[in-house]
């Protein structure tokens, strides 16, 4: 995917999804994130439509329902604490996002093999 097709997040590397993560579940050996896939789609703003068409760019839904990815133990985690500011983690701020903002947008990073890797949170003006 490339850098222009996802919300802003510096330093955060290749992206392979953006969505929202429903849950994260330990029901196998390695922790699952259950994921709902987005599309950022570019569009042209309106009058009276800035919130769907947010600096040119809106956020639809895929429609090919929920996915899961096993989450790498040595994941990376970048969050949102203010305006383009960042925080940095691992699993257990994972688990701890998760459950306070299921379903917000998310980029994810992938190895070769498919896990996650790494988890951002993109800054939307």
């Amino acid at each position: 995917m490339p850098s222009s097709a996802y919300p802003p997040l510096r330093g955060f590397g290749e992206v392979h999804e953006l969505g929202g993560i429903v849950a994260i579940s330990d029901d196998t050996d390695r922790p699952v994130l259950s994921f709902e896939p987005k599309a950022y789609i570019h569009c042209v703003p309106r009058a009276g439509d800035l919130e769907s068409c947010l600096d040119g760019y809106r956020i639809e839904d895929v429609g090919t329902g929920q996915r899961g990815y096993v989450v790498a133990p040595t994941v990376r985690v970048t969050l949102v604490v203010g305006p383009e500011e960042y925080r940095t983690g691992g699993l257990a701020d994972l688990r701890e996002f998760v459950a306070g903002h299921p379903s917000n947008l998310v980029i994810l990073r992938l190895d070769a093999d498919g896990q996650v890797i790494a988890v951002g949170q993109p800054w939307l003006p």
